[in-house]
């Protein structure tokens, strides 16, 4: 009986404790205004939002917006100190905002471990390459869940936008551009060599041929020289 009881008041004791172990990163899914401890969560690998309804809360919660480069920002804020109030997070992101496929993203900017008061972090994610957010009616949503190193969280809306979305294709674009570039300043080079090898070629045939016109005249001055010699001869024999 007595075990029971120092069982049971140990089990309320360690439920309190957790139940002070807060902290909540904003603007948090199916939360409107301030939020207040009741409404963090503790996700899990199965319900990664807690028990937020997704769906029904998914149109109705303000997003964050991605920057162009696939990062965004986000606050957290913890209720207690320690590192059952830790503001250090992990990340996983769903591109479809569902709920159902979650895959890790890069924290480069994380909070504290174990916080000794109380208060907010700005915290950066990064998305990872090539995320293409579809979820939501405008087809341009993501959800991210973050949990603290103290087990809580909450899960926000990202919102990628269509520069943020065709970003890793522009780079692709221009790097093909670029490629293109090159190729034809390789085929304009060529050309320009075969150009110059031609006008090269024609220059020597136009010199031999130059070369041949005067070594021709030359052959008939002296053909013409020497019949007018042979003909005064002839004359002075006569005479």
């Amino acid at each position: 009986m007595l075990f029971n009881l120092i069982s049971a008041s140990v089990l309320v004791f360690g439920l309190a404790l957790q139940a002070q172990g807060h902290a909540i990163i904003s603007p948090a899914l199916g939360v409107t205004g301030t939020p207040v401890r009741n409404d963090v969560q503790q996700p899990s690998s199965a319900k990664e939002c807690g028990n937020v309804n997704i769906a029904s809360t998914l149109g109705s919660t303000t997003p964050i917006v991605a920057n162009a480069d696939g990062s965004f920002n986000a606050t957290i804020q913890n209720f207690n100190a320690g590192k059952d109030g830790s503001r250090q997070v992990k990340a996983v992101v769903d591109g479809t905002a569902t709920g159902k496929s979650f895959v890790a993203a890069t924290v480069t900017k994380n909070g504290d471990l174990a916080p000794t008061n109380v208060g907010t972090q700005q915290l950066t994610v990064q998305l990872p390459a090539n995320t293409k957010c579809t979820g939501g009616s405008s087809k341009d949503s993501c959800l991210v869940s973050f949990t603290t190193a103290g087990g809580f969280g909450n899960c926000v809306v990202v919102q990628q936008k269509a520069a943020g979305a065709t970003a890793t294709k522009a780079a692709s674009s221009a790097s093909a551009a670029s490629a293109s570039a090159s190729a034809a300043a390789g085929k304009g080079k060529g050309e320009n060599d075969g150009h110059s090898a031609n006008n090269a070629a024609a220059g020597h045939k136009s010199s031999s041929d130059n070369t041949s016109t005067c070594n021709q005249k030359r052959d008939e001055r002296a053909v013409g020289t020497r019949a007018a010699r042979t003909y005064r001869e002839m004359e002075e024999a006569a005479m």
